[in-house]
């Protein structure tokens, strides 16, 4: 019932940069492609791939990117996000800013994160903390950067049931966001920080802890006017009352977050709020409502089952992809050191044929002198 964090609010703080960000050229139109992302991406979709067609710049196309990337997320596409994601990768070895590069990981490191590979998202996010590390102490592109990895780190934990190292990276990350200028985008971050360090309160049953914190996610879901943050915040505070056994205060809650939910699209989000719904009809012994309410999870979770599907297989097709692009570049070095191997041995042998050659004729000469000689003498 605890949904962990979803890969739609880890790409608010991908992509909601601060002022220090890097994107300049089509700015009037990124602008408007960033401002509707959430409430509709389609439209993102098509002014992201419009500014692609005449695009060159490797940093411009990576950001184009990972906004494609995140409208899809926005629609629950996650087949679609990983890979427009993983279309990024191939700039990382590009002439692209290192900037940049840091966060096509960081994204990439959030869609492992969201499939689960958790050793796949450690990984990556040391290669973003490499990368990171080589920017001036005083670049502000490395104080957000490293409060990203924080961030990540601490889903992975709660993920893993460790709230306590969770809330160590939680804590990190909302102290740096409170000090940047309270933009939309950086209070939908804290509100999703909020959100997942009420969970952990309640996992370690400090409940009074959690509601605080859940209370202060509704308020920042509030100032960043995004009514899909909203709607967790709302949701968890719901399940902090539904462990309390404030089932009618629960199900209040409940309605306002699903009454935000609807225009959303988040099967995940509905899921939770559903599940949770029949948990509170159960326990007040409304039979009706809660087998309603359990068949709609049931539908939820079939959906999203076959997303699901989808998405491993477009990871296992890019695993299989670039397993096959290695075996070849190993293949055709083998081939190239064969060749070069090969190149030796014929020198070495025309050497050593010349040698033998030239030895013989010198043999065949002293010969000839020494007979010579000896015929003198006679």
């Amino acid at each position: 019932m605890r949904l962990f964090f979803n890969l739609f609010y880890c790409f608010i703080f991908c992509l909601s940069i601060p002022a220090f960000s890097q994107v300049k050229n089509n700015d009037a139109e990124i602008k408007r492609a960033n401002d509707i992302l959430y409430e509709n991406p389609n439209d993102s979709i098509k002014i992201a791939f419009s500014l692609l067609k005449n695009e060159k710049n490797a940093d411009e196309i990576a950001h184009l990117y990972m906004m494609i990337s995140t409208a899809y997320v926005a629609k629950r596409d996650i087949d679609s996000s990983l890979y427009f994601i993983m279309k990024t990768t191939n700039l990382i070895n590009s002439d692209a800013l290192l900037s940049t590069k840091i966060r096509i990981l960081n994204s990439v490191a959030v869609q492992y994160q969201q499939m689960q590979l958790y050793d796949k998202s450690l990984e990556t996010l040391d290669k973003v903390k490499e990368l990171y590390e080589k920017l001036p102490a005083d670049d502000k592109n490395r104080a957000y950067n490293r409060e990203f990895n924080n961030m990540i780190r601490g889903m992975i934990y709660r993920s893993q049931s460790n709230p306590e190292m969770a809330l160590e990276k939680f804590s990190q990350a909302v102290n740096y966001l409170k000090k940047l200028p309270q933009t939309k985008g950086n209070s939908s971050n804290i509100s999703v920080i909020l959100y997942n360090m009420g969970y952990c309160y309640m996992e370690l049953n400090q409940n009074s802890k959690g509601s605080y914190y859940f209370t202060e996610a509704i308020k920042y879901g509030q100032l960043a006017d995004a009514k899909s943050i909203e709607a967790y915040a709302f949701k968890g505070l719901s399940e902090n009352l539904y462990v309390n056994h404030e089932y009618t205060k629960s199900l209040d809650l409940l309605d306002k977050a699903d009454y935000l939910a609807k225009s959303i699209g988040d099967i995940v989000l509905s899921e939770g709020i559903y599940k949770l719904m029949a948990n509170n009809y159960l326990a007040i012994n409304n039979w009706e409502k809660y087998q309603f309410y359990s068949d709609k999870v049931l539908e939820l979770k079939q959906e999203k089952q076959k997303k699901d599907e989808q998405s491993l297989n477009r990871y296992m097709n890019i695993q299989t992809s670039e397993n096959l692009e290695k075996t070849n570049s190993a293949q055709t070095k083998f081939q190239m050191y064969q060749v070069l191997i090969l190149g030796l041995s014929a020198l070495s042998i025309l050497f050593l044929g010349r040698s033998f050659l030239s030895h013989k004729k010198r043999n065949k000469l002293l010969k000839s002198t020494i007979e010579n000689l000896t015929n003198a003498e006679q």
